[in-house]
């Protein structure tokens, strides 16, 4: 059971919705198993209350903040300065508090994905070539982060409907990563045919979280045994996308290491730690299982 202190440090995880989010017990088990004197708590709020929580983290003994939607691409405004990780995109999911007590806006999603392709999948970034399906703030992140480790063809399909976030995307990319870009509408025919051009597939919409469990985005006859595919969704662990692209006989990539990946960097940017990636992704499993919201 965990007894806070007046020295305890608190990160808020600051999003709406937050049920599905399996992050507050996946830190809490490290921070305790590691005998920390800090604890995760999730917050929802509405997008009137963001400016006064962030502003306001520090008179409250926050280490930081964890920012998720529909804040990301909204919260920079409130901050003294940004990362390297998030200037490209002004998208920020990770909020640390300096020696100064000032506000610094970083996004370990990008960081989260990429380690997850090196490190679960073996890849070599700049080898391959990315194809992104959405433009919204995950995709954001992780189109920045593969630029930024060299990669050099990076395709973003986006609807029609929201296609000026994909274009707002590619000027941000134009800008500190030139080059390596091209956008698209995204539809049946955008979707088959780039699948012959790029070897990675990175899914960054909603479609087939949870509850929505049987939904896929396209159809994964047209995926070929050459092709890895990652679901940002780790809700269920392993969505239909990624089970059908297994029987396809691609490599596949569960958001959840994404996502422990995501949180392990979290922890070295608040407290220098080295975080128990292995340890973490069980965690997670063990929360979606308890929840039922683990494929079997």
């Amino acid at each position: 059971m965990f007894n806070s202190t007046v020295k305890t440090k608190f990160i808020g995880l600051f999003g709406n919705p937050l049920g599905q989010s399996a992050a507050a017990y996946m830190h809490n088990s490290v921070y305790q198993a590691l005998n920390m004197d800090c604890f995760y708590v999730p917050y929802e709020i509405e997008m009137e209350d963001l400016e006064h929580v962030i502003k306001n983290l520090k008179r409250f003994h926050f280490a930081g903040a964890s920012i998720t939607m529909p804040f990301k691409a909204i919260v920079y405004r409130y901050l003294n300065a940004l990362d390297e990780s998030s200037k490209c995109t002004e998208v920020v999911n990770t909020v640390v508090i300096d020696e100064d007590g000032r506000l610094i806006g970083y996004n370990s999603d990008g960081f989260g994905c990429v380690r997850s392709l090196e490190e679960q999948c073996g890849l070599t970034i700049p080898d391959h070539r990315y194809l992104i399906l959405g433009a919204g703030g995950a995709a954001s992140a992780v189109s920045a982060a593969l630029a930024r480790q060299g990669a050099k063809d990076i395709k973003i399909l986006n609807i029609k409907d929201d296609f000026a976030i994909a274009e707002k995307l590619q000027r941000r990319l134009e800008m500190f990563y030139p080059g390596c870009s091209s956008i698209d509408y995204m539809n049946d025919c955008t979707i088959k045919s780039s699948l012959s051009d790029y070897d990675v597939v990175i899914h960054a919409t909603k479609i087939g979280m949870f509850p929505m469990t049987d939904a896929v985005l396209f159809n994964t006859r047209w995926l070929l045994p050459e092709h890895t595919v990652c679901d940002v969704v780790y809700v269920p662990v392993e969505t239909k996308l990624l089970k059908e692209a297994k029987e396809r006989g691609c490599t596949t990539l569960s958001g959840l290491w994404m996502n422990v990946n995501v949180a392990a960097e979290q922890m070295r940017l608040w407290f220098g730690i080295s975080a128990p990636t292995d340890f973490m992704y069980l965690a997670g499993t063990d929360y979606l299982r308890a929840q039922g919201r683990l494929r079997s």
